[in-house]
Protein backbone atom coordinates (compact mmCIF):
# COMPACT_ATOMS: atom_id res chain seq x y z
CA UNK A 1 0.00 0.00 0.00
CA UNK A 2 1.39 3.38 -1.03
CA UNK A 3 1.22 6.28 1.40
CA UNK A 4 0.16 9.68 0.09
CA UNK A 5 0.16 12.86 2.14
CA UNK A 6 -1.78 16.07 1.64
CA UNK A 7 0.51 18.91 0.63
CA UNK A 8 -0.05 22.62 1.29
CA UNK A 9 1.76 24.88 -1.23
CA UNK A 10 1.31 28.05 0.87
CA UNK A 11 4.92 28.59 1.94
CA UNK A 12 5.94 31.21 -0.58
CA UNK A 13 5.08 34.83 -1.22
CA UNK A 14 2.24 35.77 -3.57
CA UNK A 15 0.92 39.23 -4.40
CA UNK A 16 -2.59 38.40 -3.14
CA UNK A 17 -1.34 37.54 0.35
CA UNK A 18 0.81 40.67 0.30
CA UNK A 19 -2.36 42.66 -0.32
CA UNK A 20 -4.55 40.80 2.21
CA UNK A 21 -2.13 40.13 5.07
CA UNK A 22 0.94 42.32 4.53
CA UNK A 23 4.12 42.33 2.48
CA UNK A 24 5.91 38.98 2.41
CA UNK A 25 3.19 36.99 4.21
CA UNK A 26 3.30 33.19 3.96
CA UNK A 27 1.81 30.37 6.05
CA UNK A 28 4.97 30.51 8.17
CA UNK A 29 3.74 33.80 9.63
CA UNK A 30 0.77 32.02 11.21
CA UNK A 31 3.02 29.27 12.51
CA UNK A 32 5.51 31.66 14.10
CA UNK A 33 2.83 33.79 15.80
CA UNK A 34 1.24 30.83 17.64
CA UNK A 35 1.05 31.14 21.44
CA UNK A 36 0.49 28.74 24.34
CA UNK A 37 -3.15 28.38 25.36
CA UNK A 38 -2.64 26.15 28.41
CA UNK A 39 0.10 24.56 30.51
CA UNK A 40 2.32 22.22 28.49
CA UNK A 41 0.81 23.42 25.23
CA UNK A 42 3.71 23.19 22.79
CA UNK A 43 3.51 26.33 20.66
CA UNK A 44 4.92 27.70 18.51
CA UNK A 45 5.99 24.48 16.78
CA UNK A 46 9.22 25.03 14.89
CA UNK A 47 10.63 23.09 11.95
CA UNK A 48 13.86 21.25 12.66
CA UNK A 49 16.93 23.48 12.26
CA UNK A 50 14.63 26.46 11.64
CA UNK A 51 13.91 25.14 8.16
CA UNK A 52 11.34 27.77 7.20
CA UNK A 53 11.59 26.80 3.54
CA UNK A 54 10.40 28.73 0.51
CA UNK A 55 8.37 26.70 -1.98
CA UNK A 56 9.19 29.09 -4.79
CA UNK A 57 12.69 27.59 -4.66
CA UNK A 58 13.40 24.40 -6.60
CA UNK A 59 15.98 23.18 -4.08
CA UNK A 60 13.54 23.39 -1.16
CA UNK A 61 10.99 21.24 -3.00
CA UNK A 62 13.74 18.78 -3.97
CA UNK A 63 14.70 18.50 -0.28
CA UNK A 64 11.10 17.58 0.57
CA UNK A 65 11.04 14.91 -2.13
CA UNK A 66 14.31 13.45 -0.88
CA UNK A 67 12.88 13.33 2.64
CA UNK A 68 9.66 11.67 1.48
CA UNK A 69 11.56 9.04 -0.50
CA UNK A 70 13.88 8.29 2.39
CA UNK A 71 11.08 7.70 4.90
CA UNK A 72 8.47 5.93 2.78
CA UNK A 73 5.99 8.65 1.81
CA UNK A 74 5.23 7.66 -1.76
CA UNK A 75 3.50 10.78 -2.99
CA UNK A 76 1.97 14.20 -2.42
CA UNK A 77 -1.59 15.40 -3.00
CA UNK A 78 -1.10 19.08 -3.89
CA UNK A 79 -3.88 21.46 -2.91
CA UNK A 80 -4.90 23.24 -6.11
CA UNK A 81 -6.61 26.65 -6.06
CA UNK A 82 -8.32 27.35 -9.37
CA UNK A 83 -10.73 30.19 -8.65
CA UNK A 84 -11.66 30.82 -12.29
CA UNK A 85 -10.06 31.03 -15.74
CA UNK A 86 -8.16 34.18 -14.90
CA UNK A 87 -7.18 33.44 -11.32
CA UNK A 88 -5.14 30.73 -9.63
CA UNK A 89 -3.40 30.88 -6.27
CA UNK A 90 -0.28 29.13 -4.95
CA UNK A 91 0.25 27.18 -8.17
CA UNK A 92 4.01 27.72 -8.36
CA UNK A 93 5.31 24.70 -6.34
CA UNK A 94 3.45 22.14 -8.49
CA UNK A 95 4.59 23.89 -11.65
CA UNK A 96 8.20 23.83 -10.44
CA UNK A 97 7.88 20.10 -9.75
CA UNK A 98 6.49 19.48 -13.25
CA UNK A 99 8.86 21.72 -15.18
CA UNK A 100 12.13 21.79 -13.27
CA UNK A 101 12.43 18.71 -11.05
CA UNK A 102 13.16 15.21 -12.30
CA UNK A 103 13.25 13.49 -8.90
CA UNK A 104 11.02 10.45 -8.54
CA UNK A 105 7.84 11.22 -6.58
CA UNK A 106 4.21 10.42 -7.27
CA UNK A 107 1.75 13.28 -7.05
CA UNK A 108 -1.74 14.42 -7.94
CA UNK A 109 -4.05 17.34 -7.15
CA UNK A 110 -6.86 18.07 -4.76
CA UNK A 111 -8.98 20.90 -6.10
CA UNK A 112 -9.61 22.93 -2.93
CA UNK A 113 -12.80 24.49 -4.29
CA UNK A 114 -13.80 26.99 -1.65
CA UNK A 115 -14.02 30.74 -1.19
CA UNK A 116 -11.03 32.39 0.45
CA UNK A 117 -12.25 34.17 3.58
CA UNK A 118 -10.80 36.02 6.57
CA UNK A 119 -11.27 33.65 9.51
CA UNK A 120 -7.76 33.62 10.96
CA UNK A 121 -6.92 35.02 14.40
CA UNK A 122 -10.51 35.81 15.33
CA UNK A 123 -11.16 38.00 12.29
CA UNK A 124 -14.78 38.41 11.26
CA UNK A 125 -15.67 36.41 8.18
CA UNK A 126 -15.10 38.43 5.03
CA UNK A 127 -14.73 37.18 1.47
CA UNK A 128 -11.32 37.71 -0.09
CA UNK A 129 -11.88 35.78 -3.31
CA UNK A 130 -14.88 33.84 -4.59
CA UNK A 131 -14.67 30.34 -6.00
CA UNK A 132 -16.34 30.36 -9.43
CA UNK A 133 -17.36 27.36 -11.54
CA UNK A 134 -18.60 28.89 -14.76
CA UNK A 135 -19.74 27.05 -17.87
CA UNK A 136 -18.16 24.85 -20.53
CA UNK A 137 -15.64 27.50 -21.55
CA UNK A 138 -14.42 27.70 -17.96
CA UNK A 139 -14.30 23.90 -17.63
CA UNK A 140 -12.22 23.52 -20.81
CA UNK A 141 -9.72 26.11 -19.58
CA UNK A 142 -9.39 24.21 -16.31
CA UNK A 143 -8.93 20.76 -17.86
CA UNK A 144 -6.36 22.19 -20.29
CA UNK A 145 -4.33 23.28 -17.31
CA UNK A 146 -4.60 19.83 -15.75
CA UNK A 147 -3.56 18.02 -18.95
CA UNK A 148 0.02 19.28 -18.81
CA UNK A 149 0.33 17.56 -15.42
CA UNK A 150 -1.55 14.42 -16.45
CA UNK A 151 1.11 13.87 -19.13
CA UNK A 152 3.81 13.72 -16.43
CA UNK A 153 4.62 10.03 -15.87
CA UNK A 154 4.78 10.74 -12.11
CA UNK A 155 1.18 11.93 -11.95
CA UNK A 156 -0.90 9.35 -10.07
CA UNK A 157 -3.19 7.26 -12.24
CA UNK A 158 -5.58 4.43 -11.42
CA UNK A 159 -6.34 2.10 -14.34
CA UNK A 160 -4.40 4.66 -16.38
CA UNK A 161 -6.89 7.36 -15.36
CA UNK A 162 -5.50 10.59 -13.81
CA UNK A 163 -6.62 11.00 -10.20
CA UNK A 164 -8.18 14.20 -8.91
CA UNK A 165 -9.39 14.67 -5.34
CA UNK A 166 -12.11 17.31 -4.94
CA UNK A 167 -12.63 19.08 -1.62
CA UNK A 168 -16.34 19.87 -1.83
CA UNK A 169 -18.26 18.30 -4.72
CA UNK A 170 -21.56 19.37 -3.12
CA UNK A 171 -20.69 22.98 -4.02
CA UNK A 172 -20.31 22.27 -7.75
CA UNK A 173 -23.79 22.77 -9.19
CA UNK A 174 -23.10 21.26 -12.63
CA UNK A 175 -20.56 18.70 -11.47
CA UNK A 176 -21.70 15.81 -13.69
CA UNK A 177 -21.83 18.00 -16.80
CA UNK A 178 -18.37 19.31 -15.97
CA UNK A 179 -16.92 15.80 -15.62
CA UNK A 180 -18.54 14.79 -18.91
CA UNK A 181 -17.00 17.84 -20.57
CA UNK A 182 -13.59 17.06 -19.08
CA UNK A 183 -13.68 13.46 -20.22
CA UNK A 184 -14.66 14.46 -23.74
CA UNK A 185 -11.69 16.82 -23.91
CA UNK A 186 -9.34 14.21 -22.43
CA UNK A 187 -10.44 11.70 -25.06
CA UNK A 188 -9.42 14.18 -27.77
CA UNK A 189 -6.00 14.37 -26.12
CA UNK A 190 -5.62 10.58 -25.99
CA UNK A 191 -6.01 10.52 -22.20
CA UNK A 192 -8.37 8.23 -20.31
CA UNK A 193 -11.29 9.54 -18.23
CA UNK A 194 -10.48 11.39 -15.03
CA UNK A 195 -10.72 9.46 -11.73
CA UNK A 196 -12.39 11.71 -9.15
CA UNK A 197 -12.33 11.24 -5.39
CA UNK A 198 -14.71 13.18 -3.14
CA UNK A 199 -13.68 14.41 0.30
CA UNK A 200 -16.27 13.35 2.88
CA UNK A 201 -16.68 15.66 5.89
CA UNK A 202 -19.16 18.18 7.31
CA UNK A 203 -19.55 20.11 4.04
CA UNK A 204 -19.80 17.08 1.73
CA UNK A 205 -21.55 14.61 4.00
CA UNK A 206 -22.07 11.72 1.60
CA UNK A 207 -21.20 10.69 -1.93
CA UNK A 208 -22.61 13.60 -3.94
CA UNK A 209 -22.54 12.06 -7.39
CA UNK A 210 -22.44 8.57 -8.83
CA UNK A 211 -20.08 9.96 -11.47
CA UNK A 212 -17.36 10.15 -8.79
CA UNK A 213 -15.12 7.09 -8.52
CA UNK A 214 -14.15 7.16 -4.88
CA UNK A 215 -14.25 8.92 -1.53
CA UNK A 216 -11.75 9.95 1.12
CA UNK A 217 -12.88 10.73 4.67
CA UNK A 218 -11.07 13.95 5.61
CA UNK A 219 -9.52 13.45 9.04
CA UNK A 220 -9.81 14.38 11.81
CA UNK A 221 -12.73 16.59 10.70
CA UNK A 222 -14.73 13.60 9.47
CA UNK A 223 -14.57 11.88 12.84
CA UNK A 224 -15.25 14.99 14.93
CA UNK A 225 -18.38 15.61 12.85
CA UNK A 226 -19.82 12.12 12.39
CA UNK A 227 -18.53 9.83 15.13
CA UNK A 228 -18.18 11.60 18.46
CA UNK A 229 -20.84 11.28 21.17
CA UNK A 230 -23.85 13.58 21.53
CA UNK A 231 -22.32 15.12 24.67
CA UNK A 232 -19.12 15.82 22.77
CA UNK A 233 -21.09 17.32 19.88
CA UNK A 234 -22.87 19.63 22.33
CA UNK A 235 -19.51 20.65 23.77
CA UNK A 236 -18.21 21.37 20.27
CA UNK A 237 -21.26 23.50 19.51
CA UNK A 238 -20.79 25.55 22.69
CA UNK A 239 -17.08 26.01 21.98
CA UNK A 240 -17.78 27.23 18.46
CA UNK A 241 -20.60 29.56 19.53
CA UNK A 242 -18.68 31.23 22.33
CA UNK A 243 -15.17 31.11 20.87
CA UNK A 244 -13.68 28.51 23.24
CA UNK A 245 -10.99 26.01 22.33
CA UNK A 246 -12.42 22.59 21.46
CA UNK A 247 -10.29 19.76 22.88
CA UNK A 248 -10.50 16.27 21.38
CA UNK A 249 -8.82 13.01 22.37
CA UNK A 250 -6.27 11.49 19.94
CA UNK A 251 -6.86 7.89 21.01
CA UNK A 252 -10.64 8.11 20.74
CA UNK A 253 -10.55 9.67 17.29
CA UNK A 254 -8.15 7.03 15.98
CA UNK A 255 -10.29 4.28 17.49
CA UNK A 256 -13.24 5.47 15.40
CA UNK A 257 -11.08 5.61 12.26
CA UNK A 258 -9.75 2.08 12.66
CA UNK A 259 -13.14 0.52 13.44
CA UNK A 260 -15.21 2.36 10.83
CA UNK A 261 -17.50 0.24 8.62
CA UNK A 262 -19.30 2.89 6.55
CA UNK A 263 -19.51 2.30 2.80
CA UNK A 264 -20.47 4.54 -0.12
CA UNK A 265 -22.66 2.64 -2.57
CA UNK A 266 -19.80 0.47 -3.78
CA UNK A 267 -17.42 3.35 -4.50
CA UNK A 268 -13.73 2.92 -3.63
CA UNK A 269 -12.76 4.20 -0.19
CA UNK A 270 -9.27 5.64 0.25
CA UNK A 271 -8.44 4.92 3.87
CA UNK A 272 -7.24 8.08 5.56
CA UNK A 273 -5.93 9.39 8.86
CA UNK A 274 -4.09 12.29 10.49
CA UNK A 275 -0.76 12.77 12.21
CA UNK A 276 -1.98 15.38 14.70
CA UNK A 277 -4.22 18.44 14.93
CA UNK A 278 -3.84 21.85 16.54
CA UNK A 279 -5.06 24.74 14.42
CA UNK A 280 -4.49 27.38 17.11
CA UNK A 281 -1.75 29.02 14.96
CA UNK A 282 -4.61 30.01 12.64
CA UNK A 283 -7.63 30.15 14.93
CA UNK A 284 -6.08 30.99 18.34
CA UNK A 285 -8.69 30.43 21.09
CA UNK A 286 -11.36 29.42 18.57
CA UNK A 287 -9.30 26.41 17.57
CA UNK A 288 -9.66 22.65 17.83
CA UNK A 289 -6.79 20.84 19.51
CA UNK A 290 -6.42 17.07 19.56
CA UNK A 291 -4.58 16.18 22.77
CA UNK A 292 -2.51 13.18 23.90
CA UNK A 293 -1.07 12.36 20.49
CA UNK A 294 2.47 11.13 19.91
CA UNK A 295 4.60 9.71 17.13
CA UNK A 296 4.51 6.23 18.70
CA UNK A 297 0.72 6.29 18.89
CA UNK A 298 0.59 7.50 15.31
CA UNK A 299 2.79 4.65 14.13
CA UNK A 300 0.88 2.01 16.07
CA UNK A 301 -2.48 3.24 14.79
CA UNK A 302 -1.27 3.70 11.22
CA UNK A 303 -0.05 0.11 11.15
CA UNK A 304 -3.46 -1.07 12.35
CA UNK A 305 -5.27 1.03 9.75
CA UNK A 306 -3.10 -0.27 6.92
CA UNK A 307 -3.87 -3.86 7.90
CA UNK A 308 -7.55 -3.54 8.78
CA UNK A 309 -9.95 -5.01 6.25
CA UNK A 310 -12.69 -2.59 5.25
CA UNK A 311 -15.25 -3.26 2.55
CA UNK A 312 -14.61 -1.33 -0.69
CA UNK A 313 -11.35 0.17 0.55
CA UNK A 314 -8.40 0.60 -1.79
CA UNK A 315 -5.50 -1.77 -1.24
CA UNK A 316 -3.22 0.54 -3.21
CA UNK A 317 -3.30 3.91 -1.46
CA UNK A 318 -3.72 5.44 2.01
CA UNK A 319 -3.89 9.20 2.64
CA UNK A 320 -2.36 11.05 5.61
CA UNK A 321 -3.29 14.58 6.64
CA UNK A 322 -0.70 15.98 6.15
CA UNK A 323 2.85 16.46 4.94
CA UNK A 324 3.11 20.12 5.91
CA UNK A 325 -0.06 21.61 7.43
CA UNK A 326 1.99 23.39 10.09
CA UNK A 327 -0.77 25.91 10.80
CA UNK A 328 -3.13 23.06 11.67
CA UNK A 329 -0.66 20.91 13.60
CA UNK A 330 -0.88 18.16 10.99
CA UNK A 331 2.64 17.69 9.70
CA UNK A 332 4.94 14.74 9.06
CA UNK A 333 7.95 16.96 8.44
CA UNK A 334 10.55 17.05 11.23
CA UNK A 335 10.06 19.48 14.13
CA UNK A 336 12.54 20.94 16.57
CA UNK A 337 11.02 19.07 19.55
CA UNK A 338 10.25 15.68 17.98
CA UNK A 339 12.75 15.48 15.16
CA UNK A 340 11.94 12.86 12.52
CA UNK A 341 9.74 10.82 14.87
CA UNK A 342 6.60 10.68 12.69
CA UNK A 343 8.54 9.90 9.55
CA UNK A 344 10.52 7.24 11.41
CA UNK A 345 7.24 5.48 12.25
CA UNK A 346 6.32 5.34 8.56
CA UNK A 347 9.78 4.10 7.68
CA UNK A 348 9.44 1.36 10.27
CA UNK A 349 6.08 0.24 8.90
CA UNK A 350 7.35 0.29 5.31
CA UNK A 351 10.46 -1.63 6.43
CA UNK A 352 12.78 0.61 4.45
Amino acid sequence: MKILSLYLPAYHQIKENDEWWGEGFTEWDNVKKATKLYKNHYQPVKPLNDNYYDLSKKEDIENQIELANKYGVDGFIFYHYWMDTNKMLLEKPAEILKDEIKSKIEYCFCWANQDWITTWHGNKEKSLMKQNYGDEEEWIAHIKYFVQFFKDERYIKIDNRPVLFIYNVAKIENYEEMIKCWNSYLKEQGINDIYTVEYIFSRNKDLTSNVSDGVMEFEPLYTTFFDITKINKLKRYICKKYGFTDFQNYDKLWNYIIKRKRTYYGKTIFKSCFSGWDNSPRKHKESMIVKYGSAKKFGKNLNKLINVKRKDSSEDYLVINAWNEWGEGAQLEPTSHEGYAYLEEIKKIKKI
